[in-house]
């Protein structure tokens, strides 16, 4: 499915909104067959487009549904959960030199534990369409913000992620990568704590 119909921008659905308008408009005035026909042409690509838009999820749209999965899986303190959505191998760079992690070694990393003590809460935003790179048809590389703050208390740490997800045999899309930056600066590597070796 082409993306710009499974993943519209907000332009199409303005250009055919006016169209729509416009068409419905000289129908009234008319009223006319041949007056309603263009009417009914665009208000049906109107709806096509939504229909497709609703229930057809673009590359980008998986990637952010898998990507707020992951923070709730990370919330909840479930790495059962959380692999669920990445590849058979993630590439984790934080600061300093990239790991390449299995699923079995991310659930056994020192990350969980360090989070079940600190019980935070987790949340991931700001998914821009202007902060995506498609790779290729199966591949796409988004970026995100994130944030995880004691339950309780003012102390936060907030993160700038780029993540890349990967087309699956069974269609889905897995996170085979992710790095992770300064909220500020996002060009300054952060490394998360007990996420690696």
């Amino acid at each position: 499915m082409p993306t710009f119909l499974s993943d519209p921008p907000p332009a199409i659905y303005l250009v055919l909104g006016f169209v729509v308008l416009i068409t419905g408009v000289i129908a009234a005035q008319r009223q006319t067959r041949k007056a309603a026909v263009p009417f009914l042409i665009a208000a049906g690509l109107l709806l096509v487009v939504f229909l497709i838009d609703r229930f057809v999820d673009s590359p980008r749209e998986q990637a952010v549904k898998s990507a707020k999965a992951m923070a709730a899986a990370v919330e909840a303190n479930r790495p059962d959960d959380f692999v669920k959505h990445v590849a058979g191998t993630l590439a984790y760079n934080g600061e300093g030199q990239g790991h390449a992690l299995t699923q079995e070694k991310i659930k056994s990393l020192p990350f969980w534990p360090m989070l079940r003590q600190l019980n935070p809460r987790i949340e991931v935003w700001n998914f821009s369409r202007d902060d995506v790179r498609s790779i290729d048809d199966n591949t796409i590389e988004i970026g995100f913000m994130a944030k995880a703050q004691q339950r309780g208390g003012m102390e936060q740490q907030m993160l700038y992620v780029r993540a890349t997800f990967k087309r699956q045999p069974d269609g889905s899309m897995k996170m085979t990568e992710f790095r992770t930056f300064d909220s500020i600066n996002n060009r300054d590597p952060y490394h998360i704590p007990g996420f690696g070796p």
